[in-house]
């Protein structure tokens, strides 16, 4: 990632991590009193148990999902992320879960991962969540450095954003590919002064710089990297309100409307084993 791309994001997501710490959206008050798990529902079923599991979650942001996993019985718990400012909202998220014991978290570049995690690593778990993979630039790096952070034999467990979902513009109400989905050298420059938890907002940092790519691209630099893909499934629901015709369904989540729910995945959850 070029110097510029990446100032750029981490001042943005410096903004959005305060922004954040303060919305519904996030809702950190429940989370720590325990009237929200921080997962989607599937993530539990599909991961299987992380009891006396360690797990290390790449891209953190607040830390919510990282001490989920701790909540269900993980051993140890790191997250990593770039923004200073977020991780100190997650130390401090910790400390009010009563989870600062078994959890860490490192200021880190994904790319810088494996030096940043070295008095940590291996894991049992790498886990990303939503939001991530747009952030960087090569899909196979990526994959050879979640491979790096495993034990022999360990788990991947990612839940993302779809990269259909993300190639096509409905803010019209039609679905209308506008967007590349492959990936490519080259980001796709974003200013925009919203953000997706509070659209009231208006943030200072505007500029971002995102990178797509093909669910088979994702698949094939996972099996490049030593992985053998044991799930993967398309989802039609979502965290976020991606387009402004979406509505919530009864578990808090996004759908499109009925006539249009099967024409797009909006998410996708993948598990992948470590060959060694």
């Amino acid at each position: 990632m070029d110097d510029e791309h990446l100032r750029a994001n981490r001042a943005r997501w410096n903004e959005l991590a305060d922004l954040h710490a303060a919305t519904k959206f996030y809702d950190l008050d429940g989370f720590v009193a325990g009237h929200r798990t921080g997962l989607h529902p599937t993530e539990p079923l599909e991961m299987g148990s992380v009891e006396g599991k360690s797990l290390v979650h790449l891209q953190c942001h607040l830390g919510i999902e990282t001490l989920a996993w701790a909540r269900l019985g993980a051993k140890r718990v790191v997250g990593l992320d770039f923004s200073d400012t977020a991780l100190a909202r997650a130390r401090s998220l910790a400390e009010r879960c009563g989870l600062a014991d078994r959890a860490r978290f490192v200021l880190s570049d994904v790319h810088q991962a494996v030096r940043a995690l070295a008095d940590d690593a291996p894991f049992d778990v790498v886990y990303v969540s939503v939001g991530a993979l747009l952030w960087l630039p090569s899909v196979r790096r990526w994959a050879e450095i979640a491979s790096s952070l495993l034990v022999p034999g360990g788990t991947l467990y990612v839940r993302e954003a779809h990269p259909m979902l993300l190639a096509v513009n409905g803010d019209s109400g039609q679905l209308i590919v506008a967007a590349p989905y492959f990936e490519r050298a080259q980001p796709s420059r974003s200013e925009d002064n919203q953000d997706y938890a509070d659209p009231d907002a208006h943030t200072v940092s505007t500029v971002s710089y995102e990178w797509n790519r093909g669910l088979g691209e994702i698949v094939q630099a996972l099996l490049d990297a030593s992985f053998t893909i044991e799930l993967l499934h398309e989802h039609r629901d979502a965290e976020w309100q991606a387009f402004p015709h979406m509505i919530r369904n009864q578990h808090g989540l996004y759908e499109l409307p009925r006539d249009q729910r099967d024409n797009l995945p909006l998410t996708f959850s993948l598990r992948a084993r470590q060959r060694g």
